[in-house]
């Protein structure tokens, strides 16, 4: 037969007996939850002895939410930014005079040709030499950089920007 011990190495028949002997333990849990999505939780546990252990937490569910929408936000700005790059890459390597049979040159003009087909004729591009501006790449970086801005600015709109603070506090203490 296989004896169970507690963690004081008393076999569990006697601590059981030990157990009863001491003080009962008086524990109790408070829950209350705001309008907002934050919960509270206190949990207080007092000893035979009388000392008190308090435990606090927060729960903070508008402040999930929140870092849920900066992470949607900041790809976003990622897309942005990716595409400011390319169009800004082939703006350099048309201004000088990039040989467009080269890989890295070719991938970059056809894959921001793709955001460019927008504006292409919208305005002239000056040449000289060899040397291309290419003024409405100019525009579509600045009109996707606006676009980028709004979706920003529309999002914080429509999901408001939350406000919280959450403190937590673990103390002992006995009761006198």
């Amino acid at each position: 037969m296989i004896q169970q011990e507690t963690a004081q190495g008393i076999p569990a028949r006697e601590a059981a007996d030990v157990r009863s002997a001491e003080p009962a333990v008086e524990q109790t849990e408070q829950l209350v939850q705001s309008g907002n999505g934050v919960e509270r939780r206190e949990r207080v546990v007092t000893d035979g002895a009388g000392a008190e252990h308090r435990e606090r937490s927060v729960h903070d569910a508008g402040g999930e939410r929140q870092q849920r929408l900066d992470r949607v936000l900041q790809l976003v700005w990622l897309f942005v930014g990716i595409v400011e790059a390319l169009i800004g890459a082939r703006v350099v390597l048309k201004f000088i005079a990039a040989n467009p049979e080269n890989a890295f040159a070719h991938f970059i003009y056809n894959t921001s040709a793709l955001f460019l087909a927008p504006f292409f004729g919208l305005t002239g591009s000056p040449a000289a030499g060899g040397s291309v501006l290419e003024v409405p790449s100019l525009i579509a970086m600045a009109v996707y950089a606006f676009v980028g801005w709004g979706i920003i600015q529309l999002a914080w709109l429509v999901f408001g920007r939350s406000t919280t603070q959450s403190t937590s506090t673990t103390y002992d203490r006995s009761r006198g």
